[in-house]
């Protein structure tokens, strides 16, 4: 053989489609025997956990449930200081759902996410249950690993000119998928003054930080850190917040063949946090679970040859179509969303706000030539508290959906009408601003990330093989040893066959069966 070429074995991950259910969960919590009566619902929040999910033909089943917490003022005596009242129910709220993706199989990637968009609660009578109603947003994106064979470069050694046109792709690779499941413990310390004193944690929220990962042959080391915002209610009853910007770190490492320097790393990972009052309120015990996955990769451009050819048809070629998503460019930009919110009739006047936090949603994106418009709302959670005349000022918290409107347009070169933005908008920060009692400037700062894919088909050439003019007499028949590359497509053009003729002459070639390196075939005339 006098034709050489050079294969590239290649696996992309291609976009088989994203859907969002919404689904109303509903359902009845009771206080525990030895819980006071409920005077005053503060709040009530749900987490969702996904127990399990599977892909099925065209559906995504996923199984979990929705954790509530309630904080609540106590039924007590008019001059008895009553204190807030932290109540949890883990998996008060299970699900079992599917969610309508076109064109999911069973061995299908599946990367599932739960937001809760609403809660509202209703006071049973009796003052011991809770009825609540919580709408759920599952989002199930779906993809699919493809692998092929194409030419990516040839040689001809005779003296004749090649000819060789093709493209390059930039297919998303298989992600080296890192499992994260770590507990970690820290302590946080508060002053001795009664007014400082822990008596009862309301709300911790944690927040993951991530450094710049290192990568080597072979291994990854990932630091990071988490924040932590702490909601609490002091000896004296006050109700205060502390913001602690590292108060947890830790290290992540991992070992694995497939892991090697220039790659980067996508973070899908789920924080809880719990905190434990000790030393009688001197400190704080905080358990910080941190669950999911990195997902580690490295996009590489390949070279695919669609024609190989030569003057008087020496070389012959087969080609397959080939379809993969093809990544174009990124961008990255920061903004600021201001904007008023006003207090609904059912909330008293604001005296101070404690903080205020902001969850981004995108509702639509508009393609132009290099430029891309994201459009989307903010809901918005404010915790604050009320004028009274009491010297314990009480807390409120006010849930505002769909709060804020946002438009943002990027720049984006290289972006064209038919391709494909996979758009995401994270809250970098939330600060309010009182106006007055029932209205507050909010100004939060959103990162938006772009990533823009283009799903191109190519008509690609897969085999390749040198041929000499046929003879005028061949033999009836001529025995073969294959050598390591021959299929019987290439030894179909190169004896001047077909392959059926080859498969109908060689019982052990049938039924689309290849040959292997020193086999003996049978090649009868054409």
């Amino acid at each position: 053989m006098s034709l050489s070429v050079k294969e590239n074995r290649i696996a992309a991950v291609n976009r088989v489609g994203e859907n969002t259910l919404q689904t109303v969960l509903q359902g009845k919590v009771e206080l525990p025997s030895t819980a006071a009566p409920v005077g005053r619902i503060v709040w009530v929040k749900g987490v969702p956990v996904v127990h399990s999910y599977a892909v099925d033909q065209d559906r995504v089943y996923v199984q979990g449930a929705v954790d509530l917490t309630m904080v609540y003022v106590p039924e007590a005596l008019e001059d008895e200081p009553a204190g807030l009242k932290r109540v949890e129910w883990p998996g008060a709220l299970p699900f079992d759902a599917h969610v309508e993706v076109i064109g999911a199989e069973p061995e299908a990637k599946t990367n599932v996410e739960l937001t809760v968009l609403a809660c509202e609660w209703d006071l049973a009578a009796g003052q011991f249950a809770v009825d609540v109603d919580l709408i759920l947003a599952i989002t199930a994106q779906v993809d699919q690993v493809r692998e092929f064979t194409a030419i990516s470069a040839a040689n001809l050694a005779k003296p004749v000119k090649l000819v060789t046109d093709g493209v390059v792709l930039n297919p998303v690779p298989p992600p080296v998928e890192l499992p994260v499941a770590k507990q970690i413990t820290g302590m946080l310390e508060f002053a001795g003054e009664e007014d400082d004193l822990v008596r009862t944690v309301l709300d911790l929220e944690p927040q993951i930080k991530l450094e710049e990962p290192v990568f080597s042959e072979g291994e990854v080391v990932i630091k990071g850190w988490a924040a932590l915002t702490l909601l609490y209610e002091t000896e004296s009853f006050t109700v205060k917040l502390r913001e602690y910007s590292q108060a947890l770190n830790f290290e992540l490492s991992f070992a694995r063949e497939e892991l090697q320097p220039g790659m980067t790393l996508e973070p899908r990972l789920k924080a809880r946090c719990e905190g434990f009052v000790v030393n009688d309120g001197r400190s704080l015990r905080v358990e910080l679970s941190l669950n999911g996955a990195l997902l580690a990769s490295k996009p590489q451009p390949v070279q695919i040859l669609t024609e190989i050819s030569t003057p008087g048809g020496l070389v012959e070629v087969r080609r397959e179509m080939l379809a993969a998503d093809s990544f174009v460019t990124q961008k990255e930009q920061q903004a600021v969303v201001r904007g008023l919110i006003e207090l609904s009739q059912d909330l008293p006047p604001i005296r101070e706000i404690l903080k205020l936090r902001a969850v981004a949603h995108l509702t639509d994106y508009e393609v132009e030539e290099d430029k891309l418009t994201i459009q989307g709302v903010l809901d918005a959670e404010v915790f604050y508290l009320a004028h009274s005349e009491e010297d314990v000022k009480p807390l409120f918290r006010g849930y505002f959906p769909e709060a804020l409107p946002f438009t943002q347009t990027l720049a984006v070169p290289g972006l064209e009408l038919g391709m494909q933005p996979r758009v995401s908008v994270e809250v970098l920060s939330a600060r309010p601003d009182l106006i007055n009692r029932e209205t507050m400037e909010a100004a939060v700062t959103l990162r938006y990330k772009v990533n823009v894919l283009e799903y191109l088909e190519v008509e690609a050439v897969v085999e390749a093989v040198d041929v000499e003019p046929a003879p005028e007499d061949p033999p009836t028949l001529t025995f073969v040893f294959a050598q390591c590359g021959d299929t019987v497509w290439k030894l179909a053009r190169r004896y001047h066959t077909s392959e059926e003729a080859i498969r109908k002459t060689n019982p052990s070639l049938q039924d689309e069966a290849e040959v292997k390196p020193g086999d003996c075939v049978y090649i009868p005339r054409s």
